[in-house]
């Protein structure tokens, strides 16, 4: 019996002693153990003011002149980011003005730019000018040369003033190539109405210019490769799988990676794991990087439109990128509706790239050669008419209303220039045509530039 007690009595100590040690186990802090999904970003030194650029440059000569040529615009616009600073140091005064009355230089962002993307990229501290400036629409130069405006989203005008005279003697021999080096006329009427805007003539084109896609699908050893570089070491671990249009990558469900068959690139992930800032300047820098590690940052390219997105309740950016070809836009077809290169960064990590380039086709180069564009009054005169009847048709119009519709149309032109009209998805020997585009506030006539016929009206709203 005593026995049977010494044993119980053993027993409750080795319980209440294993209570003990449990509980002074819980009490303990946990180690600390690294978060996965919390790692350092290292950036590459990036330089932004060639993804960052203006898509246009206005000059005032007699009358502004406007020109989308690149070797003109990126000539003025690095001389420009050089003067920048000066305009956003500590003791610059900021204040709002009315209108622009007179300028000397617009430079004009493809859509307004988030304010972050420029200030942080020259490093802004000036306070007033966060405060006022949310987003950047255009730069004005005016012959007060201690003066920069900035337009805003809202069209609001923002006067950054230095306390000295800027130097920009560079800048503005760069500018006065524009003027020097362009033909352009003014006044012109057309069906007895005068243009309000200044058109380029004798301008010159390549043609024909043939593209193809610059991924070529039936390239399965450059397909292959593509993706080993992007899986690196996890590629043993990726489903692949081939179908009539595509090859598609997926790696644990998560990361996939499709190749469509007319050279369309697209890549997603998973948004579930993201954590982290939306900070828009990081997000930004984040999708250079990927960009530049996946298939490299196209030539000619630049940043385009900034959304905000939200997905799976976390927040991030999208951005879009158009590019030039042979010193001139590249115009998709709306139908595509789509842009050359989309990137979407959440929470920093990238979870969609899109990515659809075209670069010269270089098997025939010799088809290839500079010819003098049909002049832009000429097709005027030839479509006016054209384009009040489908105006009519489309909004119901009476029959009466023709000629009011074809002097609203001329009046409303704001800018003549010429692009690169990229109609398909073809893989290669892709036809582009040189075209005139005619653009109105709500609309973009766009018009073949050796023929002169009408190819595609686009929706601007």
């Amino acid at each position: 019996m005593k026995i049977e007690k010494f044993k119980t009595l053993i027993l409750l100590l080795l319980i209440g002693l294993s209570i003990y040690q449990t509980s002074q186990l819980w009490l303990e802090p946990l180690p600390q153990r690294d978060d996965p999904n919390e790692k350092e970003i290292v950036f590459e030194n990036i330089y932004i003011w060639d993804k960052i650029k203006p898509e246009k440059i206005s000059v005032v000569e007699r009358q502004s002149i406007t020109t989308y040529k690149e070797d003109y615009c990126d000539e003025i616009w690095y001389e420009f980011i050089q003067l920048l600073p000066n305009f956003t140091d500590i003791e610059t005064q900021v204040s709002e003005v009315d209108n622009i009355e007179s300028f000397t230089v617009k430079i004009s962002m493809p859509n307004p730019i988030p304010r972050e993307l420029l200030t942080q990229g020259i490093e802004l501290e000036n306070e007033e000018i966060m405060e006022n400036i949310k987003f950047i629409n255009k730069f004005y130069l005016t012959e007060d040369k201690t003066q920069l405006v900035v337009e805003n989203n809202e069209g609001r005008y923002i006067s950054l003033r230095a306390n000295e005279e800027i130097e920009r003697a560079e800048l503005e021999a760069s500018i006065n190539k524009i003027g020097n080096e362009t033909e352009y006329i003014y006044g012109t009427e057309v069906k007895g109405v005068t243009l309000n805007s200044t058109i380029p003539v004798n301008e010159k084109i390549m043609n024909p210019v043939i593209v193809k896609s610059e991924i070529n699908i039936e390239n399965e050893e450059y397909i292959t490769e593509i993706a080993e570089n992007y899986y690196g070491e996890n590629y043993d671990y990726v489903r692949k799988s081939v179908e009539s249009s595509s090859v598609n990558y997926v790696y644990r469900n998560e990361k996939v990676l499709r190749i469509n068959s007319d050279g369309l690139l697209e890549f997603y992930n998973t948004a579930e794991n993201t954590i982290g800032e939306d900070d828009i300047y990081q997000s930004f820098l984040i999708g250079l990087n990927f960009i530049e590690d996946f298939l490299g940052y196209p030539e000619n390219a630049y940043l385009s439109q900034v959304e905000s997105i939200q997905i799976d309740g976390n927040y991030g950016y999208r951005f879009s990128f158009d590019y030039k070809m042979l010193n001139r836009p590249i115009i998709f077809s709306q139908v595509r509706d789509e842009k050359a290169l989309e990137i979407e960064v959440v929470g920093g990590e990238v979870v969609l790239y899109k990515r659809f380039i075209r670069v010269i086709d270089s098997a025939e180069p010799s088809l290839m050669e500079e010819i003098t564009a049909m002049n832009p009054l000429d097709i005027l005169n030839e479509n006016i008419e054209l384009l009040a009847v489908i105006y009519m048709e489309e909004n119901n119009s009476d029959l009466t209303d023709e000629e009011i519709i074809q002097n609203n149309i001329l009046n409303s032109i704001e800018e003549v220039y010429l692009g690169y009209y990229d109609p398909s998805r073809k893989l290669s020997e892709q036809l582009i045509r040189s075209v005139w585009v005619m653009k109105t506030p709500e609309e973009r006539y766009i018009f073949n530039a050796i023929t002169g016929n009408l190819i595609e009206i686009q929706n601007l709203n």
